[in-house]
């Protein structure tokens, strides 16, 4: 297969369309998927439509895939350097923070002016805001991976440290102590869980880092591969079948990331999960591979810029859904929780909100370039 599939030299440099269709398509419904989250109850996560966009949509194929994906990029950029990465990840705190403003600090505030609810608006807010999302993870990914390529590791040695904190990490699930500066610090690499559904460590580093070493190590020979629709043929079914069948019996009999109970068997998920995960993603590029021959112009373009801008698209979305679902529709029902067709509805509104708003944030910043050369 190697001798066959991939080049001693690098042989396919330019930008992989099959990823840039993976990642658009979920960026533009993350919007729908955190709405979901956010305006269902957890008896509603378990079946229909909010299962479908919070366990699936949004677990395999959302956070998992960004993280990959990013691997992936870091092959193939230049800018890959140790301080060039550091600088990166040093931006993306920044960044973080920014968000945390926008749709935990100021919702929060304002929601509390108005009604009053503590236990709502302010008891978990220094959690939210001082707490590792996607994009603290990103940030402290780009560190640690600066750290270990200053070391000058190869990709497959960077790969097998990954796998040793994220071995080491998953002992650790679970954890918490009663001091909450300790808890917020620690779980932005191990996952701290007070045992409640809320998430006190969404992203944590040693878990989740697997993904970004596995993503490099990928882009690596994906330079090398020279016929993709063989590979995509052999390995997309087999992965797919595979994750597939595992995915209903973790469903059926109620463990795992997909039949466990609450948000942190996903986001604390075991080291045999990562590797199903990365196997769905593999599964899924073969069939967005396979469909691009079909894909009209316009569509392949809105894709590109969906992948390209995932950053924003992020930061955009999260605040029109912090605002949507937790202050606005809980000031006038009372509480957040909603009808899964009003959920589809609403979430779909944000997504199509959020591509716009994308569209002209990025426009904004191309003329300020422009007027800065």
């Amino acid at each position: 297969m190697g001798t066959h599939m991939f080049d001693k030299n690098e042989v396919n440099t330019g930008r992989q369309p099959e990823l840039d269709i993976c990642k658009g398509i979920v960026a533009f419904l993350l919007a729908t998927i955190h709405v979901y989250v956010e305006c269902s109850t957890s008896e509603q996560l378990f079946h229909g439509l909010p299962y479908f966009f919070d366990s699936i949509v949004g677990g395999p194929w959302a956070a998992p895939m960004f993280i990959f994906a990013m691997g992936i990029g870091l092959a193939y950029t230049r800018k890959s350097s140790p301080g060039e990465l550091a600088k990166r990840g040093a931006g993306l705190i920044l960044v973080g923070f920014g968000l945390n403003v926008c749709r935990y600090l100021l919702p929060s505030l304002v929601g509390y002016a108005i009604t009053g609810d503590r236990q709502m608006y302010l008891d978990r807010l220094p959690y939210l805001f001082f707490g590792n999302d996607l994009l603290q993870f990103a940030a402290l990914g780009m560190l640690f991976m600066a750290l270990l390529k200053r070391f000058d590791l190869s990709p497959l040695k960077i790969w097998f440290v990954a796998l040793a904190v994220n071995l080491v990490a998953t002992c650790f699930r679970g954890v918490f102590f009663s001091n909450m500066a300790l808890n917020i610090f620690l779980g932005h690499f191990i996952g701290v869980d007070d045992g409640t559904e809320i998430v006190m460590a969404d992203f944590p580093l040693f878990i989740w880092f697997l993904f970004y070493a596995s993503g490099y190590l990928a882009g690596q020979y994906l330079r090398r591969l020279k016929d993709k629709k063989k590979f995509y043929l052999m390995a997309s079914p087999v992965c797919l079948v595979l994750v597939t069948v595992i995915y209903i019996i973790q469903y059926e009999m109620g463990f795992g990331m997909m039949g466990g109970e609450g948000n942190n068997v996903f986001y604390h998920m075991t080291t045999i999960e990562v590797f199903l995960c990365i196997a769905t993603m593999i599964g899924m590029l073969g069939v967005y591979y396979f469909i691009l021959p079909y894909l009209p112009k316009p569509v392949m373009g809105l894709m590109e810029f969906l992948s390209r801008n995932v950053t924003g698209i992020y930061c955009i979305q999260w605040t029109l859904v912090w605002w949507s679902c937790d202050v606005f529709v809980y000031i006038i029902r009372g509480d957040k929780y909603l009808p899964s067709w009003q959920q589809l509805i609403l979430g779909l509104c944000l997504s199509f909100a959020t591509a716009a708003l994308a569209q002209v944030w990025s426009k904004f910043k191309a003329d300020r370039k422009q007027k800065g050369k």
